[in-house]
């Protein structure tokens, strides 16, 4: 019996695909002997898989000779696939957990321009925070959520927010500078989540993490605020919550390393 018609074969092959898509996915572009060290597949074996995947133009040759690079047909189902997720309802659930978990109101949050607009939230069952409705949108520098993704974003976008918003808007109660501002999204993106003291009041806290997509793009960020004490002194662990949860999202999205140290997308629309 044959792998074509062996269900094991099958799925074995189906396995090894996916392993040199990932692989390829991961670096742009490999060689053979590139591939067989990074998959563990005999070199022989990945000369028959590509040219299948070639055939199918789920590859195809890379930049230089020897190399190979995702397929025309392959990103095109990925883009069909991104064009069916929505962030609201994927990080829905993760949004419920923090909520149920913690007690706070939980956000989450997208970029629109130079602020972080509210695309979903849940009140907290104590204290009712009216900052960030529904809709309503904050500078990307102020809050947890806006400044976890403004922190991710490429140098473009944050040069833009100092050079192009009024200073009242710039800069909240953390930061009086511009310099100031970058110290703390510097600290931010090594922490890999943004903490937020007063941001939106005296003895309001907050927590807020990023979301990435397949490329690495930051494309939102989840987040919890309320009284300082409840937030950072409950029996949980807000920053490790947070994380997981948009961590969570992201594997959903496509993120292949699902955590706050994805390396950012270097060509993103700013």
């Amino acid at each position: 019996m044959t792998e074509a018609t062996d269900p094991s074969g099958g799925m074995n092959l189906v396995t090894k695909s996916a392993a040199v898509l990932r692989a390829i996915a991961e670096a742009g572009e490999l060689t053979v002997s590139e591939l067989a060290e990074r998959t563990a597949e005999p070199a022989s074996s990945l000369y028959r898989l590509l040219s299948t995947l070639q055939a199918i133009g789920w590859v195809e040759d890379g930049s230089r000779r020897g190399k190979t690079r995702l397929g025309l047909d392959f990103v095109r189902l990925g883009a069909k696939l991104e064009a069916q997720l929505d962030l609201r309802d994927l990080a829905r659930p993760e949004l419920e957990r923090l909520h149920a978990a913690t007690g706070q109101t939980s956000f989450l949050c997208i970029r629109r321009g130079l602020r972080a607009v509210c695309i979903d939230r849940i009140d907290g069952l104590d204290v009712q925070i009216h900052n960030l409705r529904l809709g309503e949108s904050m500078p990307l520098g102020q809050g947890a959520a806006p400044r976890a993704i403004l922190a991710f974003e490429i140098p473009e976008v944050v040069e833009r927010y100092l050079r192009e918003l009024p200073e009242d808007d710039l800069f909240g109660p953390v930061a009086h500078n511009a310099e100031e501002l970058r110290q703390l999204l510097a600290e931010t993106a090594s922490a890999g989540v943004a903490v937020a003291h007063s941001d939106w009041g005296q003895g309001i806290g907050g927590v807020g993490a990023p979301i990435f997509n397949h490329t690495g793009a930051v494309v939102g960020a989840l987040s919890i605020s309320g009284q300082t004490h409840r937030v950072f002194h409950g029996d949980y662990d807000p920053v490790a919550m947070v994380q997981s949860a948009a961590a969570t999202v992201s594997r959903a999205l496509g993120a292949i390393q699902p955590d706050a140290h994805l390396p950012a997308a270097e060509s993103r629309a700013v």
